[in-house]
């Protein structure tokens, strides 16, 4: 049984490019300060990320799914993941882990100006964001994906399934403050509408699943698999026309969300750049509430497999699917109806950021991203240790990097930025090398337009000061 806790990841590597201005707001909202340019303008950036440990794909890579024909595997004729390629196997661990996040950033800009002689950085962006992920679930399945015949009683734990889709409206705004100080220190935020989408929460307490065996008439022997002590709570909201089967694009929810930053900087007095810099920053404090349908299912006992109430039927809605489970534990298609009202709040987090100038346009850098859910049934940010080398020129950027994602899973990535274009990868060797196991990918893209190109300014800034 898999369910699913919400883990996003952004594109850790190009936000610490000090040209990344909007695009890296999102993860440090004092970075639009600290760009050397006067303004950005993003067209479009997508970051996708995968990451499980519950299933895999054999002998391939993500380039190669192109014109593979994926089989799924079947002990029973032999057909596996570790004898055949281009199937789709599983672990069949205890507990199952599995993360996918999509995050869109639309069109947006930040501008640098001065309101009286202060220095000032503002910004405007759009988001689109979906998330869903599964981590340490109880991996009941296991045994039917291996023909193992499902134990006599099993303690299932607890599950909580958060999933949301949503977009994001947000303003950004940095600025210098302790103008007397040796140091530079910059204070950021951005205030963000949240419009809700689509949205899954899930919550079962622990229950127990048993097994007998019957014969029926014919002298077949059927395996019956039970829950008892029951007591799930389901609530959706969604887009999705079933009877029409198309999305109709309308708001099911609204919430608000504030990410905050602070930045301390060690300027290097004979240049534009820095020594290094530390920047702190509390990320996705907020929640978004929506209209929809709230269920709960309390009850001693429910028979699943084998259950005329549920095979062969056509679930074609979800509310179709939550009355009849409603049928069949109340004898009331509609008494678990609680309600039309859930909130789901967003993934909470802290990233702590370094990084230090080791030689002319050249840094190393490190983040720490720790997930703090503090709100009702609060999407789940990953953890997340990053570090990386980059180069950082104002044409031309690029970078190699190596995060510890959940603290336990290695990968390699890079980025390479030119002019407008930006692509990378926090996780880059399975896009390209055909792996024994393949159950991971991450890529990003962005298109931008910022003032990359050379100027006399720019070459006057440049210049070392000789002055004694």
């Amino acid at each position: 049984m898999i369910s699913s806790r919400i883990f996003g990841q952004e594109s850790y590597l190009f936000s610490n490019d000090k040209y990344s201005g909007i695009n890296a707001a999102i993860i440090s909202p004092t970075q639009t300060f600290l760009n050397p340019n006067p303004w950005d303008v993003n067209l479009i950036a997508e970051n996708v990320f995968v990451q499980n440990d519950y299933g895999y794909i054999s002998q391939e890579s993500i380039l190669g799914l192109r014109n593979a024909s994926i089989q799924t595997a079947s002990p029973r004729k032999n057909i596996t993941g570790e004898n055949t390629p281009d199937v789709f196997d599983f672990y069949n661990k205890n507990f199952a882990t599995y993360h996918f996040s999509s995050d869109v950033l639309g069109p947006s800009f930040s501008l640098k100006t001065k309101i009286k002689e202060k220095g000032f950085a503002f910004g405007l962006f759009s988001r689109l964001r979906t998330q869903t992920s599964a981590v340490r679930v109880d991996n009941y399945l296991r045994f039917g994906n291996q023909n193992y015949q499902e134990p006599e009683y099993y303690e299932l734990n607890p599950v909580k399934v958060n999933v949301m889709n949503w977009a994001e409206f947000g303003f950004n705004f940095a600025t210098e403050v302790f103008p007397n100080s040796n140091y530079q220190w910059i204070i950021g935020g951005n205030l963000k509408y949240g419009m809700g989408l689509d949205a899954v929460v899930v919550k079962s307490a622990e229950m127990e699943l048993t097994r007998t065996t019957i014969v029926d008439a014919d002298g077949v022997s059927k395996d019956l698999i039970s829950a008892h002590n029951f007591d799930i709570e389901a609530s959706y909201a969604t887009n999705y026309n079933f009877a029409s089967s198309k999305y109709e694009l309308k708001r099911r929810g609204n919430g608000a969300g504030v990410d905050l930053g602070l930045t301390f900087v060690n300027k290097d007095e004979n240049s534009e750049d820095y020594i290094s810099k530390i920047s702190f920053n509390i990320l996705d404090v907020g929640f978004v509430n929506f209209l929809g349908e709230n269920h709960r299912f309390t009850g001693q006992s429910i028979q699943l497999t084998e259950n005329s109430t549920f095979e062969n039927k056509k679930f074609d809605t979800p509310q179709k699917i939550l009355q009849t489970v409603s049928q069949e534990v109340y004898g009331i298609p509609t008494a678990s109806f609680q309600g039309n009202h859930f909130t789901v709040g967003l993934p909470t987090s802290v990233n702590l950021n370094f990084s230090k100038n080791v030689g002319e346009n050249r840094y190393m850098n490190a983040n720490w991203i720790q997930r703090v859910p503090i709100f009702e049934n609060s999407l789940k940010r990953s953890n997340i240790l990053h570090l990386s080398y980059s180069v950082e020129k104002p044409v031309i950027g690029y970078g190699v990097s190596t995060s510890l994602y959940e603290y336990r899973n290695l990968q390699f990535g890079g980025y390479f930025r030119i002019g407008p274009l930006i692509l990378g990868s926090e996780n880059a060797l399975p896009l390209l090398f055909k792996h024994k196991k393949l159950h991971a990918a991450d890529f990003y893209l962005a298109l931008k337009f910022y003032p990359f190109w050379d100027s006399d300014l720019k070459r006057h800034r440049r210049k070392k000061c000789n002055c004694d």
